[in-house]
């Protein structure tokens, strides 16, 4: 995870968008495999969930943010915060109460003032508000998967089988050439480091369903999309998602996702994205 921690600390530039995933399903490229077929007994059982889905998910990055640029983030110290990290003694993901140290500075890359947001937990992740629904005591299913192009991530819960896949174009740096998916798929992720991704998106399955988008971006340079983390967040038994998907080398950019348990067909739904640049 050197490449995702890396980001977190040379961003400034925020764009927050929160949303609820609501990306129509449409044919996907040949590189992405069929969706996933499996005996009656694996899959999703029709539920209902008496907790309504969050609608206004805020969320934070440990970071500056340029005054003037983009202005200040608006009633942090007013507002309840718990962030996502990795327990550095543990080694498991967490969720806990946050306690945000907030201080100010200067950037002279750049000439401007800047708020700088931080964590005692050095590998925070992100802050976020709290919802309905929250468990502190939270599942892994997986983590710190690159989702380049051809790649395929897969994982259980509960017996069921999910996948996530990348798409799009994938140009070699030096040459410029795009890259078959076969040569994709004999690189590996460092070798992918520094290619130039087009038309990039994210596709997500459940069984006995098509694969539907969650995310996508128009190009990605010299950055490596990233599945930092799946697994049960809300205690519903479905897989909810955090991404990593910078444009560049200087962006950070992470999208949270929640499960809904009334969505049979597209229960992967994105409640809180912000992206944040730093390119002087």
């Amino acid at each position: 995870m050197k490449s995702l921690f890396k980001l977190l600390f040379i961003a400034t530039l925020a764009i927050s968008i929160n949303s609820c995933g609501n990306s129509e399903s449409k044919s996907i490229e040949t590189s992405i495999p069929e969706p996933i077929t499996v005996e009656s007994k694996d899959s999703v059982q029709a539920t209902t969930s008496s907790v309504s889905f969050p609608q206004n998910v805020e969320m934070l990055l440990p970071t500056q943010y340029r005054k003037e640029s983009t202005g200040y983030p608006k009633g942090v110290k007013e507002k309840e915060w718990y962030e996502f990290y990795k327990d550095e003694k543990s080694g498991k993901w967490t969720v806990a109460k946050a306690n945000l140290k907030i201080s100010y500075g200067r950037d002279e890359c750049v000439g401007e003032d800047v708020m700088i947001i931080e964590s005692k937990n050095k590998d925070a992740i992100f802050f976020f508000t709290p919802f309905d629904g929250l468990s502190k005591d939270i599942t892994t299913a997986i983590e710190d998967k690159p989702l380049y192009p051809g790649y395929e991530v897969n994982f259980s819960m509960n017996g069921i089988s999910y996948r996530f896949n990348g798409a799009g174009k994938v140009f070699d740096r030096e040459t410029e050439k795009i890259l078959s998916p076969e040569e994709v798929k004999k690189k590996n992720a460092e070798d992918l480091e520094y290619s130039i991704l087009k038309d990039y998106s994210v596709w997500f399955n459940i069984p006995k369903s098509a694969y539907y988008n969650i995310a996508q971006i128009n190009e990605i340079q010299g950055a490596t999309p990233t599945l930092i983390w799946a697994g049960d967040l809300n205690n519903d038994g479905l897989p909810d998602a955090v991404l990593s998907l910078p444009d560049f080398y200087e962006s950070h950019h992470i999208l949270f996702f929640l499960s809904d348990k009334n969505d049979q067909e597209r229960p992967l739904k994105k409640v809180a994205e912000l992206m944040v640049v730093n390119d002087c």
